[in-house]
């Protein structure tokens, strides 16, 4: 992850703890005044070291030993943060540990140490660039997929309607036309103007619309397609039933679907999948997919390949990313270096949106000139595609890096919330307040990072290939497990997300023993075998940790004295009467949702303690009778929400 965001977080602690030092603890306020002023001469070598991390080896360990030390310094003094707020709660005298005052110097030991390395890689001396007034405007142009995002592909949106539309293929009742093409080059945005085309809206009477991937499961599919058809939810887990109840769904009507992104080239998934839609008068199936061989699996009636952009529709487009309306009033000299840009892009559609988008916010001749003369567009060389977006990441502002790279943890294809994502970068500590986390998800959003309809309730998803990216700098700390695949790096991740219905096999020892450095758990609605094999006792970093999954004994699974730094908890289907004493004692907690939990009756009386709390979210929990009034003593909560479902959220 970004050591820079972990270095401002770390800065901003030892501020918050100043002011709490009271005469007993001279010792330790002076060893961490030394410590954050060698974190500030850190810093301004940062911008430089992680310029230079993606090509350079030796930077890259040096950044990676750096990292560590900073967690390790940023969990030494959330703990004692976590001691001052105790002490509040309880009106004693702090009281800190006897090895507090060693572990700090200890840490700057460390710091030092590696710091003193920056003299051989030569770092420059260089302050990562502020935000500006003009960098936080929104772009007039949206970044939901317009007629601008398939620019070169006027022919074959038309060509593809007309297919989809005539009726001549209507002796068979499902029919699959796909669209091939490399990855980048513009094939979902293609399939999303089609899906919402008005002609297509007027010849169909229901729709769907599934992002498959690599994983083509026919049950989960077979739900989403439901659910996707129905505008509803579904808790089916039957394969029979889901059958039946899509088969009477579409009886009789006309079903256009859209599967994008499919790598599947089984025949027997493919079949199972289509068996239901044999009821309706007609269904059409528009597939996106990098693999020729899908269509001829799929039995495609027809097939429209993509190819890369023309030199004209290339400028066309990054144009009009970089430019928008101004280029009438843009310099030449920009103009010139543009067009030199953008052959670099390889004529790619994605490359040209995203390095574009980049230097839209960039006007001055200098900027444009470094990412045209930046050493990535050497890097990788057996992979044009991902140098551009190596670039597009490399330019980011810091304070951005870490909040994208958290994106990662997800799985390709997620469809993610702003407002949620928001609050976990504020419980890892990326941002300090919402106002300026979605600041920061607009301007991924206006750098065509985040893809997405922008708005009050933003939902987005990643490019597949930009999702890859993310994974790939962000390596071993982030990761999601999907079905029974266990990574062998457990020991070394920060951020998991356990998803929907995965399934493990419990070898022995449970590899979920290793989890000593994680700091974000977020669980779906999985298997009920996951939490007897997880060992809650080892993940003492925890800062977030989401439960979507039956939760009958709360204090067996979590004894209070792991969860120190928890900043975000969430609780969904848990089959608890209460919430124990102890959830009382997480002074740290700015989030706590209780979502689905048709037992709970009442919230523990001690709530009060819980002085960092931001938000509580009571969604439906149709027994819960009780409120203590200690609620009102909450002085920093902001938003109380008690609701039947998620509908009126």
């Amino acid at each position: 992850m970004v050591l820079g965001g972990v270095i401002s977080n770390l800065l901003s602690l030892g501020t918050q703890l100043m002011p709490a030092l009271g005469t007993q603890h001279r010792q330790i306020e002076k060893e961490l005044k030394k410590l954050m002023e060698l974190l500030e001469r850190i810093k301004i070598r940062l911008y430089d070291a992680e310029e230079r991390e993606i090509r350079d080896l030796s930077v890259k360990h040096w950044l990676k030993e750096l990292r560590a030390v900073a967690y390790d310094a940023e969990d030494v003094l959330d703990e004692y943060r976590y001691e001052v707020l105790r002490a509040q709660v309880e009106a004693k005298q702090i009281q800190v540990s006897d090895d507090m005052l060693d572990q700090i110097k200890e840490i700057r030991n460390e710091f030092s140490e590696i710091a003193n390395d920056r003299i051989a890689l030569q770092l420059l001396e260089e302050e990562a660039p502020k935000r500006s007034n003009s960098d936080l405007e929104i772009s007039p142009t949206s970044r939901f997929v317009v007629e601008s995002d398939i620019i070169g592909r006027e022919r074959e949106k038309e060509e593809l309607i007309d297919i989809l539309c005539n009726e001549i293929h209507d002796d068979q009742i499902i029919s699959v036309v796909t669209i091939v093409g490399t990855g980048g080059i513009g094939k979902t945005a293609l399939a999303q103007l089609i899906y919402n085309d008005k002609k297509v809206k007027k010849k169909f009477d229901m729709f769907g619309w599934l992002c498959v991937s690599e994983d083509f499961n026919v049950q989960r599919l077979t739900r989403e397609v439901f659910e996707s058809i129905t505008r509803g939810s579904c808790d089916l887990a039957n394969m029979n039933t889901l059958q039946e109840n899509i088969s009477e769904e579409v009886r009789g009507k006309k079903v256009f679907i859209v599967l994008d992104n499919v790598w599947n080239d089984n025949t027997t998934h493919w079949e199972l999948f289509r068996a239901p839609f044999m009821s309706a008068s007609m269904v059409k199936i528009l597939v996106t997919t990098r693999n020729e061989p899908v269509a001829q699996i799929m039995q495609a009636m027809s097939t429209i390949k993509l190819d890369y952009l023309s030199e004209e529709q290339s400028w066309q487009m990054f144009r009009h990313y970089a430019f928008g309306e101004a280029i009438q009033n843009t310099c030449s000299d920009l103009v010139e270096i543009g067009k030199q840009i953008m052959k670099k892009c390889g004529m790619l559609p994605l490359a040209i949106k995203l390095i574009a988008s980049l230097l839209r916010y960039r006007k001055d001749e200098e900027s444009w000139k470094m990412i045209l003369e930046s050493e990535l567009w050497e890097s990788d060389a057996g992979n044009e595609i991902f140098q551009p977006l190596q670039i597009s990441y490399a330019r980011l502002p810091t304070y951005l890096k870490p909040c994208f790279l958290y994106c990662s943890m997800f799985p390709r294809d997620y469809r993610y919330n702003a407002d949620d994502l928001v609050k976990l970068w504020i419980s890892q500590g990326y941002v300090q307040t919402k106002k300026i986390g979605w600041e920061y998800a607009k301007k991924l959003w206006q750098r065509s990072l985040f893809e997405g309809e922008y708005g009050e309730n933003f939902n987005f998803t990643l490019h597949d290939m930009v999702h890859d990216l993310a994974r790939s700098i962000s390596r071993h700390e982030c990761y999601s497990i999907e079905g029974d695949i266990v990574p062998n790096f457990l020991g070394k991740l920060h951020h998991l997300y356990v998803g929907d219905g995965v399934k493990l096999i419990e070898p022995s020892p449970s590899p979920f023993t290793k989890f000593t450095i994680l700091r974000t758990l977020i669980v779906d609605d999985c298997a009920e075998n996951f939490l007897s094999a997880f060992d809650f006792s080892k993940t003492q970093k925890l800062r977030v940790l989401q439960l979507g999954s039956r939760v009958d004994d709360l204090e067996l699974h979590f004894p209070c004295a792991n969860f120190k730094h928890l900043r975000y908890l969430s609780l969904n289907g848990g089959h608890f009467e209460r919430l124990p004493e102890f959830i009382c004692s997480l002074y740290n907690l700015q989030n706590l949702t209780l979502e689905n939990c048709p037992y709970l009756t009442m919230l523990p009386q001690s709530i009060e303690n819980l002085v960092n709390l931001e938000e509580l979210l009571i969604i439906g929990c149709q027994e819960l009778r009780v409120l203590h009034v200690s609620l009102c003593q909450l002085k920093t909560l902001r938003k109380l929400l008690i609701c039947e479902s998620r509908k009126y959220y």
